[in-house]
């Protein structure tokens, strides 16, 4: 039987921990699993007339499987989908 994400039921404990960035660093394909490499913009020291300093930091790396990937991308493209008919909509064509 194939896996429909639509029959699954998942669970959101909400206690997970949480991934933000603010930035894309690299996608590498190492042993068979699609690796995301994240990172996030830092701003530091600013004060007492001292500019800030904004270092770019690696928050984290996510391996997926291929399948994971593929459902990624899926995801991706449909959100990618509903952004061009937001725009097309605002800016009063057809899409």
């Amino acid at each position: 039987m194939a896996d429909n994400p639509q029959q699954k039921v998942f669970e959101d404990p909400l206690h997970e921990k949480e991934i933000f960035a603010s930035e894309v660093v690299g996608v590498a394909f190492v042993h068979g699993n699609v690796i995301v490499t994240l990172a996030n913009a830092r701003v530091e020291g600013a004060g007492r007339g001292k500019p800030a300093q904004v270092r770019h930091v690696i928050s984290s790396r996510i391996a997926l499987t291929n399948v994971a990937a593929s459902q990624l991308l899926q995801n991706l493209q449909g959100l990618a989908a509903q952004i061009e008919t937001a725009a097309a909509a605002l800016k009063g064509k057809p899409h």
